[in-house]
């Protein structure tokens, strides 16, 4: 019989991550969060809504300080549900550093190297073919 997966399911974490315990969300076989708990995950979804929409819209009448403002805001944003659901903001930046440091080997690698052309190509010793980060 073959696997069906769950489609509440978590994806795998990558390797070196660790979970953090998060709030488990209403299912159908779950008793609903509390009322106090189900206002706050509202209000910091709305807030967020509102903050990314205004920056876009800065974006798009290309406003830099209503950008800037909106981004700050932003992020803030996301620490506060970071908070709620009991996530370390240094796991969430490292992640993110970790990601900028992969996109920046990527194009290390692509780079052709410092060495004498044979019939007029860049001789590489392997080519990396993508250019998304993981």
């Amino acid at each position: 019989m073959p696997h069906v997966s769950d489609p509440n399911a978590r994806p795998p974490l990558a390797s070196g991550q660790t979970s953090a315990p998060a709030r488990a969300r209403t299912a159908p076989d779950q008793t609903p969060l509390p009322p106090e708990q189900g206002a706050v995950i509202k209000r910091l979804s709305q807030e967020m809504g509102l903050h990314a929409t205004a920056c876009t819209a800065a974006f798009i009448a290309g406003n830099h300080p209503d950008i800037i403002r909106e981004s700050a805001a932003f992020i803030r944003s996301l620490e506060a549900i970071w908070a709620e659901e009991g996530l370390d903001p240094t796991d969430v930046w490292t992640e993110l550093l970790r990601r900028i440091e992969v996109g920046d080997l990527f194009l290390r690698l692509n780079q052709p190297p410092h060495r004498k052309k044979q019939n007029g190509k860049a001789v590489r010793p392997w080519w990396v073919a993508t250019s998304k980060l993981p």
